[in-house]
């Protein structure tokens, strides 16, 4: 993947930037308020990730834009808002939110992680998979994956796992001991009551109707399980509505812009207030994105657009109905119960009543029985070799970056024992800067990945300028594209204009805090008007 170019901007001010090579990029500037950040985090923002732009720049009022290469096919990403328009050689996409573009994403550009996250398989939004390769200049957090809340430490890791087709989860072997131990304790004793009690061992109907607390803790575990089915039933109907009322919208979208392809023998469409022939489209009244539908050509590309969005649709609701009938069918067995005649219950009566204390230890040992079996289940969707290859996988990351640490730094006193550092022992200074410089390359020479490279702020905390040359040495062997930021010193202005292995690209001339500028709109309404999106 190679960032070819990006631009930030509206109708009044805007800034474009297409001077990147595919090998080492640094943008430097003299002062820290030349837009090199607001550039980086406009890049990462059009491809999903969650903002985190300088509290004085009011990033929704702007559109970003990113131009991209994925093994030599060229895309075009504009975000506002939460919105998307993509376009990919005659194929143009809008997408309403984050989720929409990275199902998209995964479907047609290259696939992305998958990670289980709530017991449920959830492709992993922008907001983690950039953090592969992207550090940005604020928040940085040596004990923490960036914008922690809905994901986590250990949802990082399930990604690294996924891309490298070691996912799953296990107990570790002690744990595994463990349990296996109480269930042979738990076994032992439940047979010394059956023995005891022989009346127990029949698994005929009617010996489960004679107890108080048997029946009461059966009927409590089964109601339980159908207020459970109930909740996901009502769960999955919602979004089968939602998912319908969404596609019945756009069919009816699509009705609309399929009329103004009838042809007329005489006259024309105009507008009735001002005359005009001119026809435009937008994809909600929320959506700020306009599209000139007034050629046949732009209306069959939005027509191609809404038919993929309304196909997704239905396989989701299709796939949602699935999802109902088979837990109606579950609902329906749960709520069923064999009759049984009153003759066969007094037949059982006495026995039964003699047995009923060790029926009710019984029925606790089988209740800790079936938890203890269920972590075990959970645990066999990864083989104990598949968890070695895990650790083997971490403990290549760890050791590379080790060696890049101390490649850096050869005096330094450091030694990484984990992706993350203690809540206690977190980086600061150059330490906190070489740790992420480590990482973002571990992660690419072990990986394998081809994403860019990105890190706002790469010399930040006075990084020197001997580790700088190994620094910018080390990520050249790289195959990946390489973008860096910094804030150069006086003396240091001009540094990298006679190294030819660096693709410099100085920011130096921008105004202090006002990078965007009417100089760029023309051509940045051009950028947008090809994706037919008019300012």
């Amino acid at each position: 993947m190679i960032i070819k170019k990006t631009a930030v901007g509206n109708k009044n001010e805007a800034f474009i930037e297409s001077d990147f090579s595919p090998g080492v990029n640094i943008i430097s500037s003299d002062d820290n308020n030349k837009g090199k950040t607001i550039e980086i985090q406009s890049m990462m923002y059009a491809l999903g990730n969650d903002p985190a732009f300088p509290t004085s720049f009011e990033y929704k009022d702007y559109y970003h834009y990113i131009e991209f290469e994925v093994d030599g096919a060229t895309y075009r990403l504009c975000r506002f808002n939460n919105g998307f328009v993509l376009k990919h050689n005659s194929v143009l996409m809008i997408f309403d939110n984050v989720s929409e573009l990275k199902r998209y994403w995964n479907k047609h550009i290259f696939a992305l992680p998958n990670i289980i996250k709530n017991q449920i398989s959830k492709i992993v939004d922008p907001v983690l998979f950039l953090q592969l390769f992207f550090v940005g200049q604020d928040k940085k957090d040596t004990s923490n994956i960036s914008h922690a809340g809905f994901y986590n430490k250990a949802d990082f890791y399930n990604m690294l796992y996924d891309i490298c087709d070691l996912s799953g989860l296990e107990l570790n072997e002690n744990e595994i001991k463990k349990i296996q131990d109480q269930l042979a304790k738990l076994k032992s004793e439940r047979e010394l009551l059956i023995k005891q009690h022989k009346i127990l061992k029949s698994q005929k109907t009617p010996v489960s109707y004679l107890s108080t607390i048997s029946d009461k803790t059966s009927f409590e575990k089964k109601l339980s399980e159908m207020e459970k089915i109930n909740s996901k039933i009502a769960e999955l109907r919602k979004a089968r509505n939602t998912a319908a009322t969404r596609k019945a919208s756009w069919e009816t979208t699509l009705k609309e812009l399929r009329s103004l392809n009838r042809t007329m023998e005489k006259g024309e469409l105009r507008c009735m207030d001002c005359n005009s022939t001119n026809i435009s489209f937008s994809s909600s009244k929320k959506n700020s994105y306009v599209f000139d539908v007034s050629s046949v050509d732009m209306r069959n590309e939005i027509i191609a657009s809404i038919n993929d969005k309304i196909m997704t649709y239905t396989e989701e609701i299709n796939k949602i109905a699935a999802q109902i009938s088979v837990e109606q069918d579950e609902l329906q067995a749960l709520m069923s119960d064999e009759a049984i005649s009153l003759e066969a219950i007094v037949a059982y009566k006495q026995d039964v009543f003699s047995a009923s204390d060790a029926e009710t230890k019984i029925k606790k040992l089988d209740l800790e029985t079936e938890n203890l079996n269920n972590q075990l289940k959970i645990s066999t969707g990864t083989t104990q070799s598949k968890k070695e290859q895990q650790l083997g996988l971490l403990t290549t990351i760890l050791n590379e970056m080790n060696t890049v640490y101390k490649t850096i730094d050869p005096n330094g006193n450091l030694h990484f024992d984990d992706l993350f550092t203690k809540k206690d022992e977190v980086y600061s200074g150059s330490e906190a800067t070489i740790f992420h410089l480590s990482r973002l390359y571990a992660l690419s020479k072990t990986l394998k990945h081809n994403y860019p490279i990105v890190a706002d702020s790469f010399r930040a905390e006075d990084l020197s300028t001997s580790k700088e040359n190994i620094v910018l040495d080390l990520y050249k062997e790289l195959p990946n594209q390489v973008i860096f930021t910094t804030t150069l010193k006086l003396e240091e202005l001009g540094k990298y204009d006679v190294r030819t292995d660096i693709h410099h690209i100085d920011y130096r001339d921008h105004m202090p805090s006002k990078m965007l500028s009417k100089a760029y709109v023309d051509e940045f309404s051009k950028l947008l008007s090809s994706l037919s999106i008019n300012l």
